[in-house]
């Protein structure tokens, strides 16, 4: 396969991708965009987490991230709880609303997957996913 053919592969993958899953989060009606849940995603995932944590995942600079939190605050989404061990940071923590949205998410994620992944045996799943991971690893490391 060429180089020029994986490219527009992986381009496609990831726009059909990325449509679906804005399809999927617009039929939830929650008035957040896919940078919303993807904040919400890594304070689930990464317990304590601060705003900082967030940036870092995401390389994103500290004030671009401030204005998604203060989105999901703004939506009761979530909280800030104090830091007992450094008082000038804040952990986040997903409010009750924001439990069930990422529950609904995570629904979603399942669907897509199911759908993105028809027709592939186990071993072409496992395969695609240490391709995909060397890339992106690849890609990284050039940075």
């Amino acid at each position: 396969m060429s180089e020029n053919t994986s490219l527009e592969s992986v381009f496609r993958l990831v726009h059909s991708l990325k449509r679906q899953m804005a399809e999927q989060i617009e039929s939830l009606d929650y008035d957040i965009a896919p940078m919303h849940m993807r904040v919400m995603k890594i304070i689930t995932k990464k317990s304590p987490c601060t705003s900082i944590d967030v940036a870092h995942y995401l390389n994103r600079d500290k004030a671009q991230v401030t204005r998604l939190i203060n989105t999901l605050i703004a939506q009761s989404l979530l909280v800030k709880a104090p830091n007992p061990s450094d008082k000038r940071s804040h952990f986040l923590e997903l409010t009750e609303a924001g439990q069930k949205v990422m529950a609904c998410l995570a629904d979603i994620d399942k669907q897509v997957l199911a759908a993105m992944a028809q027709g592939l045996s186990e071993e072409e799943l496992d395969s695609f996913n240490a391709t995909a991971e060397k890339m992106a690893k690849n890609l990284e490391s050039s940075e």
